[in-house]
């Protein structure tokens, strides 16, 4: 009997009249699995692992008896044996089908068009499409075939590319691209295949809407307490102010050439414990060299080699060394092994500004390690390449300014320090770049962030200030509503309006917009805190912490005041005790102090808080701080009026 197995889409078994042949889903999962494998063959425990390993299903071999006896049945009634099963091992017999995944390693031809139009009538639907109900390995051995898949059709597209003349030739290209669109639509040489062929069809406008359906929708997120028409007003008069021609294309008979861009530079930096002996450093430094492996076949980015990335690890000036090699992207890791399972902390940073842009926690427990190092390394590598592309987009708009740029830079540094001369230094700068890029929204989001910094330390309540930094949030969220930044500072200018449910949805869209984006979720914490809510705001802040450990004062403060208000007085000085500059904190301290009976203390940062803010009032004060329940307001008038104030 002649049968073939194929794999992009449903999974199915054909006989020679193109019909399906009834076969167990696991038993074709099984040809699948061991074409992959050099000797066509693997264990039985092996395969039981791959095929039903989960913690909710223990008995996998009694799973695989059962699978093993239903085959042999099957294939002793179509008389011929696909898999053949012995006491220990599991073999595919590779000559009793043939299989559509076979044509990715048979495709050759002279022509690379033609290569690409087979390949691409081969891998339009995915491979194993309609699974379901998959073990973890599994998923990871789909995903990594998936991902293979696609890097062999983007290698065809550009073998491809020279070749490319008439409106045929141009049209299989843009139907290339969009395949490999759908799976990775951060590509920038894809989204530059595409623009051209598009305007090559005379098509532009399609072409804006399709990368336009690939951005965050935010209509509903916005639909929370903001101006939507004002805002719609705003964003067409920003539009038409912006708008820019877009590249010329070329000559058809020309071809299509990719545009040669400056990539940033990323470094990945091994874990400082990866010197040492043992097993898990051993491995977590193979993990990383794994993930620059990955990296460097993206076209999106430049990966540092792990030799140079050792040595600037373990240089005394690691930062002189970042900028000497014009390194844009830093991933720092860290191991840790203490009481609980041991696991590897991984965090990128943007060298410029020193800001975390994503930072996530990897289990190296022996096992997991072992058998899904590589699932790992391909995650990092996809969450790298989409951060460092997203926060691209940003700074992009400053690549023709570099004045502009350094102003913004500058203001950012500033902002780091809690005083009024530092916020103010601040503003100047966020004003100068706005004045070199009028609707650059995160310099827009850190004016906004200035106001509500120095309405918080002056304590005097002024409502121009709560104001302009409400107007400059909106008008950092109209500039650019993919940002973060924008809605966060909304957040927290609600939240001084005693506005707390929209305080509370503005900084959750911040954090649906950049789950990882540490001060955001700093900002929804304290929201959290004072909308009586200080169990939950501990929880943020301790999200905010462990993406950002080496964390700014106001974190620390924002741990403090969740604690206060749990009556955990112990806990939040500890926290204060913390910062590097407790000044803004003298209050705070003051207050907990006294609620610990300790007066000479309560009394020693009362007269701090006095020097920093000798008008300061508590009653006039607390009609302005917000809470939303009265207990909060109240605790906090006891233990003021108790350190003195």
């Amino acid at each position: 009997m002649s049968l073939r197995l194929e794999s992009f889409g449903p999974l199915r078994l054909l006989n020679a009249a193109g019909e399906p042949v009834a076969f167990p889903e696991k038993g074709l999962l099984t040809l699948c699995y061991l074409l992959d494998r050099p000797d066509r063959k693997c264990s039985r425990r092996a395969l039981a692992r791959f095929l039903w390993d989960s913690p909710g299903n223990p008995d996998i071999m009694a799973n695989l008896r059962k699978m093993i006896s239903r085959i042999q049945a099957r294939q002793a009634e179509l008389g011929v044996e696909l898999l053949a099963f012995t006491a220990t091992d599991v073999r595919v017999r590779r000559e009793a089908f043939v299989a559509d995944r076979s044509e990715l390693d048979t495709l050759a031809s002279t022509d690379p068009l033609d290569v690409l139009r087979r390949l691409l009538s081969l891998l339009r639907p995915d491979f194993l499409a309609e699974l379901a109900d998959q073990s973890t390995g599994m998923r990871a051995w789909v995903s990594g075939e998936r991902s293979r898949h696609m890097a062999i059709l983007i290698d065809a597209v550009k073998q491809a590319l020279p070749q490319a003349r008439s409106r045929a030739d141009i049209g299989l290209i843009k139907e290339a691209a969009l395949r490999i669109f759908r799976d990775a639509p951060d590509d920038e040489n894809i989204r530059h295949i595409l623009l051209q062929a598009y305007e090559a069809e005379g098509s532009l406008e399609n072409a804006r809407q399709l990368f336009e359906s690939r951005r965050p929708d935010l209509r509903n997120a916005l639909d929370v307490g903001l101006d939507l028409q004002a805002l719609k007003e705003v964003r067409r008069i920003f539009d038409a102010g912006r708008a820019t021609p877009l590249p010329a294309a070329p000559r058809l008979d020309s071809g299509i050439v990719l545009k040669a861009t400056p990539l940033p530079r990323l470094v990945l930096l091994p874990p400082a414990e990866a010197g040492d002996a043992g097993f898990l450093p051993m491995l977590s430094e193979a993990l990383i060299e794994d993930v620059t492996i990955g990296l460097c076949a993206l076209n999106s980015v430049s990966v540092v080699a792990p030799h140079t990335a050792v040595q600037i690890a373990r240089h005394a000036d690691r930062q002189g060394m970042i900028l000497r090699h014009s390194i844009s992207y830093v991933l720092h890791t860290r191991l840790a092994a203490g009481s609980g399972p041991p696991s590897l902390f991984v965090q990128l940073v943007y060298a410029a500004s020193d800001e975390v842009i994503w930072a996530e926690r990897f289990s190296l427990e022996k096992y997991d390690l072992i058998a899904d190092r590589r699932e790992m390394a391909r995650r990092i590598a996809k969450e790298l390449s989409a951060q460092i592309h997203q926060n691209e987009s940003v700074r992009g708009a400053f690549e023709a300014n570099p004045a502009a740029y350094h102003s913004y830079l500058l203001g950012f540094r500033d902002m780091k320090r809690l005083s009024l001369p530092d916020i103010r230094r601040a503003r100047k700068a966020f004003r100068e770049a706005l004045r070199h890029s009028a609707h650059f929204s995160p310099a827009l989001a850190g004016l906004a962030r200035t106001f509500l910094m120095e309405w918080l330390l002056t304590a005097r309540g002024d409502a121009e200030l709560i104001r302009l930094a409400e107007d400059y949030a909106n008008r950092a969220i109209v500039a650019d509503p993919s940002l973060a930044s924008g809605f966060r500072q909304l957040g927290v200018a609600k939240l001084y309006l005693n506005d707390f449910d929209e305080s509370v949805v503005a900084l959750k869209v911040a954090e649906e917009l950049s789950p990882h984006y540490a001060d955001g979720i700093a900002s929804y914490a304290d929201t959290l805190v004072h909308a009586s809510r200080p169990a939950d705001g501990l929880a943020k802040i301790d999200r905010a912490i462990s993406l950002n450990p080496l964390s700014p004062a106001e974190y620390l403060w924002t741990e403090a005041g969740a604690n206060f208000a749990l009556f955990r007085y112990g806990e939040a000085l500890d926290a204060i005790g913390r910062m590097d500059d407790r000044t803004p904190a003298d209050r705070l301290a003051a207050a907990c102090w006294a609620m610990l009976g300790d007066v000479k203390n309560a009394r020693l940062y009362m007269r701090k808080a006095r020097e920093t803010n000798p008008d300061f009032d508590v009653d006039r004060w607390l009609t302005l701080v917000p809470f939303k329940e009265t207990w909060q307001r109240e605790q906090y008038r006891e233990a003021l009026r108790k350190a003195g104030f």
